[in-house]
């Protein structure tokens, strides 16, 4: 037993000098066992290479680098919370662009979905998925050009050879308009999802340009009849709905006897998803007109002011 003691006390000691001689215990070469592992590039046996059991870390999410800050998918009681609190901000300030945007997150994913499976059957609206364009400022420089050229040739008096570039500057600078001043997506995990929603809410001007609506309150409720027969998303329906609740009387009218009928009409006659299956930054030349023929969009019939 002594004999077995005294081999595991020297090699205890053995090993204790190895390490001193190896790490350096002088004064002024003091170096931990770590800074000699790192400078030697050793690693112990307990600091593995390998990943670990439960896998290697899942690198930066990039679904929201062109779109806002990421956030993560929202568990089934924050989504009721903040589509709860979305809407009760909705409604009280209808200017409140975020939590408008909030509410058309939290309860657009199945209507999404389908919006993203008619973009994929169809020959443009798959390209639009694949290349991902984005409403930016040299978007607005190529309509205000066009709009330059159209007033140069025609000296303002000719409109119905008005270019779809040319009439969306028009409009941006009729109303004041930025068009990259639109909500980021923060509430959609889906990255393709995500995009859809982003088209959506970028093409709206577009979708103002085509049917001729202004963004008055009466304008927005009449768009919003078209795009929800075109999108099914539950925030069309429910500004169409809950918007109509701050018109007047006169203006409630109007809504229902002659924007409703028309946008029910209108949607009808154009194919799923024809507002979504356009490629607009590529008909900036293309005349309205022509334009408007093509996808079925009937200019919207104007009443007074709107």
């Amino acid at each position: 037993m002594t004999a077995t003691r005294i081999r595991i006390c020297s090699g205890i000691c053995r090993s204790k000098q190895q390490l001193h001689a190896v790490v350096g215990r002088g004064k002024g070469h003091e170096r931990t066992a770590h800074e000699h592992y790192a400078s030697n590039n050793v690693r112990p046996k307990f600091f593995s290479s390998a990943p670990p059991f439960y896998g290697a870390a899942a690198p930066p999410s990039s679904r929201y680098t062109r779109q806002g800050a990421y956030i993560p998918p929202l568990s089934p009681l924050q989504r009721i919370a903040t589509l709860v609190h979305s809407s009760i901000t909705a409604l009280n300030d209808p200017t409140r662009a975020d939590a408008v945007a909030a509410v058309g997150e939290v309860t657009g994913s199945y209507a999404l979905s389908k919006m993203k499976i008619t973009m994929q059957n169809d020959e443009v609206g798959k390209r639009i998925l694949r290349e991902m364009p984005l409403v930016d400022e040299r978007i607005a420089q190529r309509a205000f050009e066009l709009l330059k050229l159209h007033n140069g040739a025609t000296n303002n008096c000719d409109t119905e050879k008005l270019s779809f570039g040319a009439a969306y500057a028009t409009f941006l600078k009729t109303h004041d308009f930025d068009p990259t001043e639109r909500t980021p997506v923060r509430f959609l995990s889906d990255p393709e999802l995500s995009y859809v929603m982003t088209r959506y809410r970028q093409c709206h001007d577009y979708f103002h340009v085509l049917t001729g609506l202004p963004p008055t309150v009466l304008g927005e409720l009449a768009l919003k009849w078209l795009e929800l027969m075109q999108t099914g998303l539950p925030l069309a329906a429910l500004s169409a709905t809950g918007g109509s609740l701050r018109l007047t009387a006169q203006e409630r009218e109007i809504l229902w006897t002659v924007y409703f009928p028309w946008a029910i009409r209108v949607g009808r006659q154009m194919k799923d998803g024809g507002l979504m299956c356009v490629y607009y930054e590529e008909e900036m030349d293309t005349e309205l007109s022509v334009m408007r023929e093509r996808i079925g969009v009937e200019p919207a019939p104007l009443v007074g002011d709107l």
